[in-house]
């Protein structure tokens, strides 16, 4: 195992860092201490681990990371996914927030923890594994979010091929928060077989999905997935039609979020890389792609399109503080708030 790390750009008088984290297999994950951007996860080929594949969606140019409006592998909060009318009651007390999805509000509002410079705290390293820990303190109605949130982030990576990301905050009143990672996903790569997400095999094992509206707000029912195009729980290869037919953009209940069982299997039909996922969260938000947009100035001189990227986002279900049967997403003062997604990187699919 080693590690890099180096000065890549100043904004708003802090420095911006780049992380590299290598494995002895020659895996590598790079990430930003901007909004914890991860910049880029290198898969080697099973059969030539000197040869490998960018698998992650981003940005060739920093300043893109500044102005972009994706959310590619950044850290989503306070509360990610969707708040319906932008407003929710805690304590009887109403909180409105910023509509930057009008009327609703999403991924944390006008200014989210993905536009944040997170200070590195520390790098540990030894003979297995690496891991950075990222810190960003929330003040009291930022976003107009109650509560002083101390939050922190810790990438790691091991000689198993696994990249854990860990999620902690503490608030000194009741608040809400529910923390992802915003990953963008092509196992295609940006080499020979680049080229966007169809041909790629998904596997989600889930009995329920969160039944939505038009306005893409969860109407508090939940569905069962079996004879609907959302039963993943057998391996799904997505072709173009069922993109061009609007493709998936909802969240999945979790049976076995316990760390133990794959809840998510992705991978490339022509490269075999993938991810296996493993949560302590209650659902992934599955979302194909379809509303992107149609160019972004994307690395290796490449420019990605819709559906160019596909996100499996580990979180509780949103808009949950607005709906009484769902799990919620309130934070008591003092508690701690802790998720946990591991997420195996494969070469052998």
């Amino acid at each position: 195992m080693k590690y890099e790390s180096k000065k890549i750009a100043s904004y708003k008088n802090e420095d911006i860092f780049s992380v590299s984290l290598i494995n002895d297999n020659n895996f590598k994950i790079n990430f930003y201490n901007f909004g914890g951007h991860i910049h880029q996860i290198n898969i080697p080929y099973h059969n030539n681990i000197d040869k490998n594949e960018d698998v992650v969606l981003g940005y060739g140019n920093f300043n893109d990371c500044l102005t972009e409006k994706d959310y590619f592998n950044f850290i989503i909060g306070r509360v990610c996914n969707r708040i319906s009318n932008s407003k929710f009651i805690i304590n009887d007390k109403v909180h409105k927030l910023y509509a930057n999805t009008p009327p609703h509000h999403l991924h944390g509002g006008k200014e989210g923890f993905n536009k944040k410079i997170w200070k590195i705290n520390n790098i540990n390293e030894n003979k297995n594994e690496i891991s950075c820990e990222l810190e960003y303190f929330s003040p009291h109605l930022e976003e107009n979010y109650p509560g002083n949130l101390q939050c922190k982030a810790i990438y790691s990576f091991n000689n198993n091929n696994e990249l854990k990301l860990d999620f902690h905050a503490i608030s000194d009143c009741d608040t809400i928060v529910n923390i992802t990672n915003h990953n963008y996903w092509n196992f295609h790569g940006h080499g020979e077989n680049y080229q966007n997400i169809t041909n790629h095999s998904v596997q989600i094992k889930s009995k329920k999905i969160c039944e939505i509206d038009n306005e893409y707000v969860p109407t508090g029912n939940l569905i069962i997935v079996k004879n609907t195009k959302f039963d993943l729980n057998n391996h799904f290869s997505i072709t173009q039609d069922f993109l061009d037919q609007g493709g998936i953009d909802h969240n999945y209940a979790l049976q076995n979020n316990n760390l133990e069982d794959a809840v998510v299997i992705a991978y490339s039909e022509l490269t075999g890389m993938g991810v296996e996922y493993y949560t302590n969260q209650k659902g992934v938000q599955f979302y194909s792609g379809n509303m992107m947009q149609e160019k972004y100035n994307g690395k290796y001189s490449k420019f990605y399109g819709k559906n160019y990227g596909m996100c499996f986002e580990t979180q509780n279900y949103p808009d949950s503080i607005n709906q009484s049967n769902f799990p919620s997403t309130v934070l008591n003062k003092n508690e701690k708030y802790h998720s946990q997604t591991i997420i195996k990187l494969m070469n052998n699919f």
